[in-house]
């Protein structure tokens, strides 16, 4: 008997392009799945910047595909009957769009900010062109993600007792505590909660044995990330997987108890798992106390729109509780999110922000709650059933990733945030009942040599693009110095994933360039070029800024001033590459003028104080928040004021102006040093500096007040753990000394 073929709910176009849009469509989201899922680049500081740049670029291509598809079609992408489903995700992003605008600070936001207008568009596009089809695609790429990603976690496992198992660079980076393919274990948590999910699903569908194998690798690695919140997750989403599933998709009745135990077993072990492990690092739970409070406070003072998508790692300082900067040791922003999603929506958008993030994802579950309880009938098609357990799968995911997002900040960051837009699109396209999309005939071309004309100009277009990417990338690897096999292998997978990158996109835009037969597509594929040249530029950027560190950190300032250059010719917009050579020009501090493109001398000679304060300035213009831009730029006044000094010494004649002149600047290093301590009053550096200044001035009553500040501790702070390092701060008790030594001189 001949096999059923089963008819798609979207047959495909008579026309060829459409017909491979529409599997480029599916594909390109797949890999884009695996590659953001897997993707390393170690030539970045940030080696996780590759996935963003991924997801930046893969983005674009994507929408601008499925604008060529409907372009091509004819249709409107947004038929009334998909309003219902697709009103809340509009009305969120158009509420964030609207706080976005009222942000004074763009600047600093707009990377974010795009990046949500991105998952917005990845999630619009597979809910109104994805099939059951397509949706398999998809998930056989997750679970091809979780086999690599969960093997390499399971090869750092082992690591743990046979180090020589994990020969890759960044081996036991998190002391012991596994991280695969996502540079973080919390990150890694959240990627095995959601598609241990997917995982579960599939073997529902498929039966295969080898699934649950995966599983069992997945719970192992889970152990050793040691994410608290991740085992909890694991547990609410091993429940509502399980629950759902006997409830309305088992057709038996036998073991259903054992295995709603068993989950339910899993959640509380999970908790217990949790409450131990909070109690040996603390600190952790501290550090998010701490922040909660700070963003609660962002709330209370814009409650209804707040401070726009993107901004709280910019208006976050002015609220940060003082006990952050001992627990992280450190004193520039770290902390960029709420470390709770609610809350971060609530600061950033409002409650009303909030109130539309949780209305979409309240539809979403009553969206499958609502298909899962429709019994199939009797002799219901594969694609019925499939349905059904897709839906439980992506809920199941979604609800395992929403409960995460209540202590973690995995979903701002491209390896969680794209499957969350994925997960969110797929609910909607399987809880969605369309008609089928009618055939759209091939057609002859109107004008035949104005679109050979433009056909040739798009390909050389392309092909200019794709040169000038594959040649900025060999810049970026003769700076590799390949050391080991884990690096060489590092290198290799590198050159091969970016060759493929690029063999693909041409292959695509070009066939889609001489199949269609209208002038506006190739216009469209032209257009989304420069679009992904600079989110390459962007990544090239991070490239040369982490080359700059990389020579400060060899003690090689000099060297170090081109390659941040480098990284603000191509990425203008980044702050922190400015005030990174703002600081380098302070150091330096050469005051001679001179006329130096490589120092970012654009048409007329400068010394490096006017470059630091033009950086500076720059950085105070788009994130005035950030503490140690203030004391920069006191240090800045500061070194110049020594410097005048020291002129005035040298020079008899010029001495008066000479101390005038430092006079002026030491009151602009302390006017910033005071802004500074407003935003980080734990700084030793800061107080050591303006005692400093203050003995210069013989006052050493000032000076002892300063000493007397410092180890009284920053206002509202009251833990003695915190306390006793500023009484016992090594360097505030020799500046102690020689305080007492000038008031016995004085004989005070």
């Amino acid at each position: 008997m001949a096999k059923k073929v089963q008819k798609s709910s979207f047959p495909l176009s008579s026309d060829a392009c459409v017909a491979f849009i529409r599997r480029s469509l599916t594909r390109v989201m797949g890999w884009l799945i695996l590659l953001v899922s897997l993707s390393f680049f170690t030539a970045t500081y940030d080696s996780a910047h590759v996935k963003l740049t991924l997801l930046q670029i893969g983005s674009t291509i994507l929408l601008t595909l499925w604008t060529a598809l409907k372009i091509t079609e004819r249709k409107n992408p947004f038929p009334r009957e998909t309003w219902p489903f697709l009103a809340p995700l509009f009305l969120y992003i158009s509420w964030q769009t609207l706080s976005f605008a009222c942000f004074p600070y763009k600047l600093e936001a707009a990377e974010e900010f795009i990046r949500l207008l991105m998952y917005g568009g990845i999630s619009t596009l597979i809910a109104c062109e994805f099939t059951v089809k397509d949706i398999r695609t998809l998930t056989k790429f997750i679970v091809l993600s979780a086999w690599i990603s969960f093997i390499y976690g399971l090869v750092q496992v082992l690591a743990i007792w046979w180090p020589s198992v994990d020969f890759l660079l960044w081996h036991n980076f998190f002391a012991g505590r596994t991280f695969s393919t996502h540079a973080n274990p919390n990150f890694f948590g959240a990627f095995i909660v959601f598609s241990s999910a997917i995982v579960g699903a599939e073997f529902l569908r498929t039966r295969q044995k080898r699934l649950l194998v995966l599983l069992g690798i997945g719970l192992i690695d889970l152990f050793f990330t040691e994410s608290k919140g991740a085992w909890l997750a694991y547990g609410v989403m091993a429940v509502f997987f399980t629950f759902a599933y006997t409830i309305f998709l088992s057709s038996f009745k036998k073991h259903l108890v054992k295995i709603n135990v068993i989950a339910v077993a899993c959640l509380l072990l999970a908790t217990v798992g949790a409450g131990i492990y909070s109690a040996k690092r603390f600190q952790s739970v501290s550090f998010r106390s701490y922040t909660w409070l700070s963003a609660f406070e962002m709330v209370k003072d814009s409650p209804i729109l707040g401070t726009g998508p993107g901004s709280f790692k910019i208006v976050y300082p002015a609220y940060r509780r003082p006990q952050i900067f001992y627990i992280e040791k450190a004193h520039n922003n770290e902390t960029q999110h709420a470390e709770n999603e609610y809350l971060e929506q609530a600061a950033t958008g409002g409650l009303v922000g909030l109130a539309l993030f949780l209305w979409l994802f309240v539809f979403l579950f009553a969206c499958t709650f609502k298909n899962l309880r429709v019994s199939l009938p009797a002799k219901s098609s594969a694609e019925e059933k499939d349905t059904k357990i897709y839906l439980l799968g992506y809920a199941a995911a979604l609800a395992g990733l929403l409960l995460h997002a209540v202590v973690d900040v995995s979903v701002h960051f491209a390896s969680s945030g794209l499957l969350l837009a994925v997960f969110v699109g797929t609910i909607v396209a399987l809880a969605m009942r369309r008609p089928a999309a009618p055939d759209v005939p091939a057609e002859n071309a109107t004008h035949p040599r104005c679109l050979l004309f433009v056909r040739v100009i798009s390909s050389l277009a392309l092909a200019a693009a794709l040169s000038y990417v594959c040649i900025e990338f060999t810049h970026i690897l003769k700076h590799l110095a390949l050391v080991g096999l884990g690096e060489k292998l590092l290198f290799a997978l590198a050159v091969i994933t970016f060759a493929g990158c690029i063999v693909g996109t041409g292959f695509i835009y070009l066939r889609i360039i001489y199949k269609t037969t209208r002038l506006w597509i190739c216009i469209l594929l032209l257009t989304s070029l420069p679009i992904c040249l600079f989110f390459f530029r962007v990544f090239a950027a991070n490239h040369y800024y982490s080359l700059g560190v990389a020579l400060i950190n060899l003690q090689q300032p000099y060297a170090a001033l081109p390659a941040f250059t480098d990284a603000i010719k191509r990425n203008p917009f980044f702050t922190e590459y400015r005030q990174y050579r703002a600081n380098i020009f302070a150091t330096t501090l050469d005051l001679s003028k001179r006329f130096n493109p490589s120092l970012g001398d654009t048409d007329s000679a400068r010394t490096d104080y006017d470059r630091a304060m033009d950086d500076l300035a720059f950085v105070h213009k788009h994130n005035p928040n950030h503490a140690l831009l203030h004391q920069e730029t006191g240090q800045l006044h500061y070194a110049l004021a020594m410097h005048q000094l020291g002129l005035a010494q040298q020079d008899p004649n010029q001495a008066f102006l000479y101390n005038q002149l430092a006079t002026e600047n030491f009151t602009q290093a302390k006017q910033a040093f005071l802004q500074s301590l407003k935003l980080d009053p734990v700084n030793v550096n800061t107080y050591l500096l303006l005692i400093n200044m203050a003995l210069l001035r013989h006052d050493v009553q000032e000076a002892q007040n300063w000493v007397d500040t410092y180890r009284q501790g920053p206002a509202g702070v009251t833990e003695e753990e915190f306390l006793s390092r500023n009484r016992q701060n090594a360097q505030i008790q020799q500046v102690q000394a020689h305080i007492n030594r000038l008031n016995a001189a004085l004989g005070q």
